[in-house]
């Protein structure tokens, strides 16, 4: 009896370990943005923030509405080439919409130059940002400005990634706001991240 006891709580432990090990192979961040876009051609200026973005990829209002960068974990500090991080837009705690990686988008880092002190490791680089979601559709790159902490939260290693600051510029296309039949306008603006948390 004793050993059969003995099964079945490490059975238990065994399944709430990977219980709580599956909700936290992810980490999310805030996503804010105030873009700026061009249409020369109704010789519009259009304003976009985090509220406009999440309407155009959602196709509508989302009441409460959060949009969420989710990088797996495991990225080490620097790392060059497609992060695999990808977009989740919420209304309070449920999911309305994700917007995968790599098919519709795509968060790259070209280049990086890190400088480490304690458990801080700041880093400048060259990103860009891909999205092809349908109704979006947008190239931007530009320098961005981290701050990656080698340190825990909730016992779970953070350092996959971290808040950061990135000034873009490309062209953006979204579905019944710019002209139809561009290929795209001009845009620039500011794209901020929070610092990193773990999630699912």
């Amino acid at each position: 009896m004793k050993i059969r006891i003995r099964i079945a709580v490490a059975g238990v432990l065994f399944i709430l370990g990977t219980v709580v090990q599956s909700q936290a192979q992810n980490l999310l961040q805030s996503l804010n943005v105030n873009l700026t876009a061009y249409d020369t051609v109704s010789n519009q200026t259009i304003r976009i923030g985090t509220k406009q973005l999440i309407q155009y990829f959602a196709g509508t209002n989302v009441s409460n509405g959060h949009l969420y960068l989710v990088t797996p974990m495991g990225n080490a500090p620097g790392t060059t080439g497609d992060l695999n991080a990808f977009l989740r837009i919420t209304s309070g705690a449920t999911t309305v919409l994700e917007i995968p990686s790599p098919n519709q988008f795509n968060l790259y880092q070209d280049y990086a130059a890190l400088r480490t002190s304690g458990t801080t490791v700041s880093s400048h680089a060259l990103n860009r940002f891909s999205i092809d979601s349908g109704s979006v559709r947008a190239e931007l790159q530009g320098i961005s400005t981290w701050s990656i902490w080698l340190g825990l939260v909730n016992g779970v290693d953070v350092s996959g990634t971290g808040s950061f600051q990135s000034s873009v510029n490309g062209w953006i296309a979204i579905y019944n706001v710019t002209q139809p039949g561009e290929p795209g306008v001009p845009v620039s603006g500011i794209i901020v991240a929070s610092r990193p948390r773990p999630g699912s």
